[in-house]
């Protein structure tokens, strides 16, 4: 009998164990695997700063990262294996006063650009979702199939990590992203849905679909929206380079790049972090340069392509911030992800993929915009959000345009009294989770209204 009473005393500790301390019997830190309608695993992190921690069981935040990009953009640390090439990052003058102390910073500045690290101080529990095709080592998600495009992340992919961050807290997440991140939340809270048998046969992406009904469901399932450049519809220079046969059968392929692999395990090990910081200085401060010298007084904005492509600010981050975000947040691309927003920024229309629907998927040109032609309109359907929100915004309209996005989000969903939006001065689309301002105004002005939910 005792022998008994100490195996099932055993039992239930090493089952919470399991539970509290890897994420559902994962032997990895924090690793949680969510199931898509469609059978792809999609890989959540659970962040804590070590294992000493219990995580916090409080709060959740669910962020999505951008286009290009995976959840280490919110994760900013010394690489592993870079501990020498980034031994001379030192800490800025004025701090934030919430840094002030910080054991994890003190040891390793890198973290005091680390947005899930504020979170974390701040009592809020963490949680952190790679897309299928997206992410590193043990937190990559399954890619699942090549013609995954932004609707099969915002109607599968969204709903499946949502659900589970739910299961396993038993509370109401507030959810959002940077970019991408935000647009594939604030269509879930338009209550988005796809049929997943075709898109696990991988015979052709359906129509979204989406339900009134559903969004109520959602919106009360959620605590609130957090948009950091939340991306939309984008401002193209150079059209007529873009709207032709030959770049839309490109765009139209169905190209997966895995810059994951490529990036983290064969060509930034080979480079030092004084060159790739120094190289991507140099080509936007270029492009910040000659878009600051755009001569508008003379020149339509449609010709403006160096403002068109003028989003990352690298003069606001120091170099290791810069070689960190090249290092390890650059990620995977689908072609027809990349290839929506093209069609938004041609088109000026805001809709679901063109290809979408079997009879479209043999489709390469997308079609003008036109009423009743069988496409998922995302502005239509905005009201359905009803969630508070913030949103911050950078202030170089490279890839999102400030104006465009309060139009499409605020004046678009269902107003709310703890609506929030501002612009941080000097940021760039890339740079605003990372730069030196992020730890002063972005990740305060998050933990403030978060406070006021």
């Amino acid at each position: 009998m005792r022998l008994r009473r100490i195996l099932f005393v055993f039992s239930i500790v090493l089952y919470t164990n399991l539970l509290t301390g890897c994420g559902s019997g994962s032997s990895v830190e924090g690793l949680y695997t969510a199931v898509t309608a469609d059978g792809v695993d999609i890989k959540i992190r659970r962040y804590r700063p070590d294992p000493t921690h219990n995580y916090n069981n409080t709060q959740p935040i669910v962020l999505f990262p951008g286009i290009l990009l995976n959840i280490n953009e919110f994760l900013s640390h010394t690489p592993k294996g870079q501990k020498f090439n980034y031994r001379k990052m030192d800490l800025p003058n004025d701090l934030a006063e919430w840094a002030i102390g910080d054991e994890y910073i003190e040891d390793d500045p890198m973290v005091y650009y680390n947005l899930s690290h504020y979170l974390w101080t701040q009592g809020y529990d963490v949680w952190l979702a790679n897309y299928r095709g997206i992410g590193r080592g043990d937190f990559e998600s399954e890619k699942g199939n090549t013609r995954t495009n932004l609707d099969v992340w915002a109607a599968l992919d969204t709903p499946a990590v949502i659900n589970k961050v739910k299961q396993i807290t038993g509370k109401k997440p507030v959810i959002g992203g940077h970019s991408t991140g935000g647009l594939v939340s604030y269509l879930y809270l338009q209550g988005v849905t796809m049929d997943p048998v075709p898109v696990r046969k991988g015979d052709y992406i359906p129509h979204l679909e989406s339900s009134a009904a559903l969004a109520v469901q959602r919106n009360a399932g959620v605590a609130g929206f957090l948009g950091i450049d939340p991306a939309g519809s984008p401002t193209l220079a150079y059209e007529s380079l873009i709207d032709n046969g030959i770049i839309w059968t490109v765009l139209a392929q169905r190209w997966y790049f895995d810059l994951d692999y490529m990036v983290g395990e064969i060509i930034m090990p080979l480079l030092p972090p004084a060159l790739t910081s120094s190289t991507v200085s140099l080509i936007f401060n270029t492009v910040s340069n000659l878009s600051d010298a755009f001569p508008a007084w003379l020149l339509p904005d449609t010709m403006d392509l160096f403002g068109a492509v003028n989003f990352w600010q690298t003069d606001q981050m120091n170099r290791y911030t810069s070689d960190y975000v090249g290092r390890m947040s650059l990620s995977s691309l689908y072609l027809r992800s990349l290839s929506q927003y093209a069609d938004w920024g041609i088109n000026g229309t805001f809709r679901e993929h063109w290809m979408n629907g079997e009879e479209n998927k043999g489709r390469i040109n997308p079609p003008d915009a036109m009423d009743n032609d069988g496409y998922y309109r995302f502005n239509e359907n905005m009201s359905r959000m009803t969630v508070p929100a913030l949103s911050i915004f950078s202030d170089s309209s490279g890839l999102v345009d400030t104006d465009t996005m309060v139009e499409i989000l605020y004046n678009g969903k269902t107003y709310h009294h703890n609506d929030d939006w501002i612009e941080i001065e000097g940021s760039g689309h890339v740079d605003i989770t990372t730069n030196e301002n992020a730890p002063t105004i972005l990740f305060p002005t998050i933990g403030e209204w978060l406070d006021n939910l």
